[in-house]
């Protein structure tokens, strides 16, 4: 309840009332591991590279599926997806089309006192909006001959597989959530696991711990395409 106002000299300030909730968020351990020679590992230093990169990768993978969609169930986190506010369809009106309906969420999001900071889209619905063409041919959004950001009303548009094709987020990711890195990713590589130390084999296990908390759920909206 945001009270503040023009206050005369001398005169009583007015109070503003902020209500909390004590909401508990889970810290959860993302990880994965793989078996590799010893001597692969001694010989060629740039499969070293190449391996600790794509176990990070893979970690990277699947901490931007637990951070959006992720269903709270388990050991999975309770990702932005979940806890969104459903796209109010009120706002559409009878022509709008897919860039009109992001539009209306980046306003639905105004609405709720706070400022987009970014779009998340599904690969092929990007796509389908940057070839969209005018009637005289020529690209409305896309520019197949430069470069040029992922944008979209001013926006920075990201485009994740953890997004379902037909749908969008929409919201305030720099001011209404935020994710906790309680350990960032790490690769180690150890010969004390099973036979490895008599088969030259070596267990590589890369892993991280994070948290996310949604602060302001009304400032992230979620829905599909008509």
């Amino acid at each position: 309840q945001n009270m503040a106002a023009a206050v005369a000299e001398g005169a009583a300030k007015p109070q503003s009332d902020l209500s909390l909730d004590l909401v508990q968020t889970p810290v959860r351990t993302l990880a994965h591991w793989f078996k590799a020679s010893n001597q692969v590992l001694a010989d060629i230093p740039l499969l070293q590279s190449y391996i600790d990169t794509r176990s990070r990768y893979g970690l990277k993978d699947v901490e931007d599926q637990q951070l959006l969609a992720g269903d709270g169930t388990g050991q999975n986190l309770l990702g932005i997806v979940p806890q969104a506010t459903a796209f109010n369809t009120a706002l559409l009106e009878a022509d709008d089309q897919e860039i009109d309906t992001i539009r209306r969420a980046k306003l639905q999001v105004r609405i709720a006192k706070y400022e987009a900071s970014a779009i998340v889209l599904n690969p092929v619905d990007w796509a389908r909006i940057e070839t969209l063409k005018d009637s005289n041919g020529r690209y409305i959004i896309g520019d197949p001959t430069g470069q040029r950001p992922q944008v979209l009303w001013n926006l920075p548009v990201v485009d994740s597989d953890a997004i379902a094709e037909g749908h969008f987020l929409v919201g305030a990711f720099d001011r209404a959530a935020q994710v906790f890195d309680r350990e960032d990713a790490n690769v180690q590589v150890s010969t004390e696991d099973g036979d490895n130390f008599t088969k030259n084999m070596v267990t590589i296990r890369a892993e991280e711990r994070i948290a996310l908390a949604v602060h302001r759920p009304e400032a992230f909206v979620y829905g599909a395409f008509a």
